[in-house]
């Protein structure tokens, strides 16, 4: 028999060999492709969560905001002065009928903060078709000559708004307020707004502004007070204060004329010196 020839490999050789994976001799994928397959397999499935979810969210918000079942039915307003419930709620663009998750709140409350009759605005959503809106708005306390225009004033003396055709006109008016100090300092101005207003309450609070109701406050640059009052005009010098005391003085004066029939023109109660005096200038 012929002897079978056997070939012999060094240890080098069989050592550098890969190692198989079957009978059909394919090699095994290395660790890092394992690592990378897994990723991907990772990615895919957080993609395909990811699209079903986004998918599922805008279905919800397309229905949402298309059904009658979330449509606007009532709009109730609370703070309502010289709005009705009808104009507050076209102010802010809210319509009975449209969709309520369709509606822009920021947008409602931008809208009718830009009426400067009112001071603040909140409007929110009561599900399922109701919207409820708040506002708050400024009362008019007198009207201010600044320059040659005429603003309505808060309590607070702030002028808000210059006075319209359908503005309140039949409230006292304050004078003596420059438009270049208003520019000038601001504050110091409002501040004399406020004192004029604090003088009218004082005197509006007598029994005699029934008779006498308060016309107008002027304001001297140097801080006196002229306060007007009655259909006939007449001038109360205050000066400057206690006002109280000063009001009251004025408020005896005033009932004395009347019983007599008469009308004062000036009364003067700006007597520094002697405080207790009180001159009166007839007609």
């Amino acid at each position: 028999m012929r002897a079978e020839a056997r070939a012999t490999l060094p240890q080098e050789s069989l050592a550098a060999l890969p190692e198989t994976s079957g009978a059909d001799g394919m090699s095994a994928p290395p660790s890092a492709w394992v690592g990378a397959w897994a990723l991907i397999k990772l990615g895919v499935g957080l993609a395909l969560v990811i699209g079903i979810s986004l998918g599922t969210a805008w279905g919800a918000r397309q229905y949402a905001m298309t059904t009658p079942r979330f449509a606007i039915e009532r709009v109730d307003v609370q703070g309502l002065g010289r709005f009705t419930s009808e104009e507050v709620a076209q102010l802010a663009g809210v319509q009975v009928g449209n969709n309520i998750f369709a509606m822009d709140t920021e947008r409602a409350e931008r809208a009718l903060l830009a009426n400067p009759w009112i001071r603040s605005a909140r409007v929110t959503r009561e599900l399922p078709r109701g919207v409820r809106i708040e506002i708050e708005e400024h009362e008019a306390r007198a009207v201010v000559s600044i320059g040659s225009e005429l603003y309505l004033a808060t309590r607070a003396g702030v002028p808000f708004k210059p006075l319209g055709d359908s503005d309140p006109y039949d409230i006292p008016i304050i004078t003596g307020i420059s438009q270049a100090n208003l520019a000038r300092d601001r504050a110091r101005e409002i501040e004399r707004i406020a004192l004029a207003l604090e003088v009218l309450g004082q005197y509006e609070r007598l029994p005699i502004a029934h008779a006498f109701a308060a016309q107008e406050v002027h304001l001297d640059p140097d801080g006196a007070v002229t306060l007007v009052v009655g259909r006939q005009g007449v001038s109360l010098k205050l000066g400057k204060g206690p006002w109280l005391m000063k009001l009251r003085m004025a408020e005896r004066v005033l009932q004395k004329v009347q019983r007599q029939g008469e009308v004062p023109g000036i009364v003067f109660l700006d007597n520094d010196a002697h405080p207790e005096r009180v001159v009166v200038r007839m007609r």
